[in-house]
């Protein structure tokens, strides 16, 4: 069959993104909706008391949830706040929380900090070893080869910026002094006068000499905040690695300060002002900052307790988790990724996909995404590009879905030890509400503008081709190929001893917007996304039949048999499709 169709769906979006968030006849706006009566049930008419833990904890964490897109503008006032008691009645801050508050991010910061580098970083520089950018670690490694003893010393030559962007270097997770070692801790409490808890030696765990310089290292007697580069850096050169680099990802806010010193060192600037220069002030965040704010601004932050809690200065953790932002201000920096604002189009296209897998198959890595794979009834697959936070009071997630460029962010604070957790449960309310809603209405938004008859302006030919779509939520998505006459031939005819019978579909590829043009490309159901019990591993049986194997397998006349580009005006309105090898063009029928 001349019609060698791509035989299974290939990842990204279903539909073109929607444009309407808003609006009265919106699906997104009327979910969101349904999503703020259920939160205002939990939290205002007492229901969160009949909910199971973590969930049931929302009532004490204060929070700010709001939506961003890059084609509809008014989805920032999508915005649901709530003040828990601790807020209302806290003795420092704001009573009351809204899109300008401000809160701490935690390790959301690290997503500004790998922008950051990409911004400041050649693609050379990503790839150098650390031992050529910081010196104390060449010293180190030079008397201490990684290969000689790679079970407790780091192979500091073979980490690169690029390897702790993405999580994977295999570098400690923590840098020292770390309040997570149990030595540490019962040195400082003990120095303190305080009794032991827990006491390492009642554990099983032998008594630490003063001669381990593990413990008693150049950081011993200051914190991160005050510890200075070079001393930190031997503090943490000696630890033992958690992997070899680049075998398996793990989380690592070591890593993110040993990044941060890297990118500074090569380009003698601090992060401080890069980030002001290179972020905040281009995406106009005025209320962000990664130092705590003056006096002035802490009347709109949220302070839960003494305000020690939230007057904090990083130090050397400034590029781990220092931020302070708003809800307002993330849906600028939401925006600003989507819409390549501060990044060639090219470069944001690379930074949003996996670095690495997890063990998890709902689960990639990313530099240094969180990367969670949602699954519609239909079987298709959304990634979600995900950066979460949660240090001392605070926690946070920011969400980029790229399928619909659109996102949200929610920042949340609390004293309340199930804070994170209690917000991890939050957030699948939210992406069970909202994806759909998305999925919906870009599902809607392309029955109305692309469905519908197109034929050939030349009355010589017989040609026509008609589009609808089956917006039902287990349905292959897609634009459906209903009837197809090429010059008298019925192509679906033709098609079914090749393929099976229909639906056959258009899914999008690659729009060019200054041109007024959309492509699409054709696929079957003959192995559309299904999502079927796995009984067993078959793993290569339809190899052959893979979404990406089989792209543009046949062209005629150098053009792709399974390319459609369609005609789109400014306004959007769809005018005419090219099925581009057949030579001809479609006018969409106007009623």
């Amino acid at each position: 069959m001349w019609l060698s169709p791509i035989f299974a769906d290939t990842l990204g979006p279903s539909y073109p993104t929607p444009k309407d968030l808003t609006s009265g006849h919106s699906h997104v706006a009327a979910s969101f909706k349904n999503l703020t009566s259920t939160l205002d049930g939990y939290l205002k008419d007492g229901k969160w008391k009949s909910l199971p833990q973590p969930l049931a904890d929302v009532i004490n964490v204060t929070f700010s949830l709001g939506l961003f897109s890059l084609n509809d503008p008014a989805a920032t006032k999508l915005q649901y706040h709530y003040t828990s008691p601790e807020i209302a009645n806290a003795p420092n801050g704001t009573h009351k929380v809204d899109g300008d508050t401000i809160y701490r991010v935690a390790s959301v910061t690290k997503v500004l900090t790998v922008l950051t580098g990409l911004l400041e970083l050649s693609d050379s520089d990503w790839h150098r070893p650390l031992t050529e950018i910081l010196s104390p670690l060449k010293k180190f490694a030079k008397n201490n080869t990684g290969e000689s003893d790679p079970i407790y010393t780091v192979e500091w030559d073979k980490v690169t910026p690029d390897a702790l962007a993405a999580q994977i270097g295999g570098v400690p997770r923590d840098g020292f002094p770390d309040t997570n070692d149990l030595a540490f801790e019962a040195i400082i409490q003990s120095m303190a006068g305080l009794p032991l808890n827990p006491d390492p030696v009642k554990l099983g765990l032998p008594p630490i000499s003063q001669n381990n310089t593990l413990v008693y290292s150049p950081c011993f007697f200051s914190n991160a905040s005050t510890c200075p580069p070079v001393p930190y850096i031997e503090s943490s050169d000696a630890r033992a690695p958690s992997f070899l680099p680049y075998t398996t990802p793990g989380y690592a806010n070591n890593g993110f300060s040993l990044l941060g010193l890297a990118i500074e060192n090569i380009t003698g600037k601090s992060f401080e002002k890069m980030f002001d220069k290179d972020i905040f002030e281009p995406l106009d965040m005025t209320s962000s900052s990664a130092v705590t704010p003056p006096k002035s601004e802490w009347h709109r932050s949220v302070i839960p307790g003494d305000i020690s809690n939230f007057a904090v200065e990083a130090g050397v953790y400034i590029t781990s988790g220092a931020v302070l932002s708003t809800i307002n201000d993330m849906a600028k920096l939401g925006v600003g990724i989507l819409n390549s604002t501060l990044l060639p189009s090219h470069q944001t296209r690379r930074w949003m996909k996996p670095f690495s897998h997890t063990a998890d198959l709902k689960q990639s890595v990313g530099r240094p995404w969180e990367i969670h794979r949602y699954t519609h009834p239909s079987g298709v697959i959304t990634d979600l590009y995900t950066k979460s936070g949660d240090s001392g009071d605070y926690s946070a997630y920011f969400v980029l879905l790229p399928d619909y460029d659109a996102g949200f962010t929610i920042l949340s604070s609390s004293s309340h030890v199930t804070r994170f957790l209690t917000l991890s449960a939050l957030m699948d309310i939210i992406i069970n509400s909202l994806i759909p809603s998305l999925a919906a209405q870009a599902a809607a938004e392309a029955e109305n503008r692309f469905a519908g008859f197109y034929y050939s302006e030349d009355c010589s030919l017989n040609s026509s081709l008609t589009l609808t779509v089956n917006q039902s939520a287990v349905a292959s998505p897609g634009l459906i190929i209903s009837s197809w006459i090429s010059n008298g031939t019925d192509i679906l005819e033709s098609l079914v001893p090749t393929t099976g019978p229909g639906p056959w579909r258009l899914l999008p590829s690659i729009s060019d917007s200054a041109h007024g043009k959309v492509a699409f490309r054709f696929v079957t159901d003959l192995d559309a996304p299904s999502i079927s019990p796995i009984t067993e591993n078959k793993l290569f049986t339809n190899f052959p039949m893979a979404d990406w194997v089989g792209v543009d397998a046949t062209a005629y006349g150098g053009i792709a048999t399974t390319l459609f580009v369609f005609d789109v005006s400014k306004d959007g309105t769809v005018e005419a499709v090219s099925p581009s090898a057949l030579l001809v063009k479609l006018t969409k029928e106007h009623k």
